[in-house]
């Protein structure tokens, strides 16, 4: 008989969530509590357990913990409580303009119109910089700049014919340590 995994969702001590994946929830919570969990609620404290389910193999639980941790902060509880089987699909969301100027203005308590505003001011002069040759480094967040793509030969995907590929500048982006460390979490 394998042993079942459960997806489980604590609230911390300052309003954060965590997710994680255990074969024994009540156990995995006591871990936590006593500071012997998860590096994050080392720093985060749990203050209580907000919802567990089982989900199967191990593999199917981590896929369904990061399907999670991508959800938005709103969404995470009814994800877990509410759907029959978990969407692993949803662990592919991709946050669209509007969401991220939703969460903005909801995060630094403006209206949406100046988030609005702050998001297309913020991509404009993040895009002048750069393509004026500038880079843009955010701290912890990371850094935007340029870079040379050389000359190379490529093939047709659909005739497999070889072709030149001209030499082209390119946007980057390098994220920072602490954006690296967040996505980690």
């Amino acid at each position: 008989m394998s042993t079942v995994w459960h997806l489980y969702l604590l609230e911390c001590e300052d309003g954060f969530l965590y997710t994680g994946i255990t074969t024994d929830v009540e156990r995995r919570f006591q871990d936590h509590l006593a500071g012997k969990g998860a590096r994050y609620t080392r720093s985060h404290k749990p203050s209580r357990l907000l919802a567990s389910r089982p989900v199967g193999t191990q593999s199917e639980a981590l896929r369904a913990e990061l399907a999670i941790k991508r959800l938005p902060r709103d969404k995470k509880l009814s994800a877990l409580l509410l759907r029959p089987a978990f969407p692993i699909d949803e662990r592919h969301h991709t946050m669209n303009k509007s969401e991220l100027i939703d969460s903005i203005a909801k995060e630094a308590d403006i209206t949406k119109a100046a988030a609005g505003k702050v998001v297309e001011a913020a991509t404009e002069a993040i895009m002048m910089a750069v393509a004026n040759g500038d880079s843009v480094a955010l701290s912890g967040f990371g850094t935007f700049k340029s870079s040379e793509r050389a000359a190379r030969t490529g093939r047709n995907p659909q005739t497999g014919k070889e072709l030149e590929i001209a030499a082209t500048t390119v946007p980057r982006f390098t994220a920072g340590a602490a954006f690296k460390a967040a996505v980690k979490e």
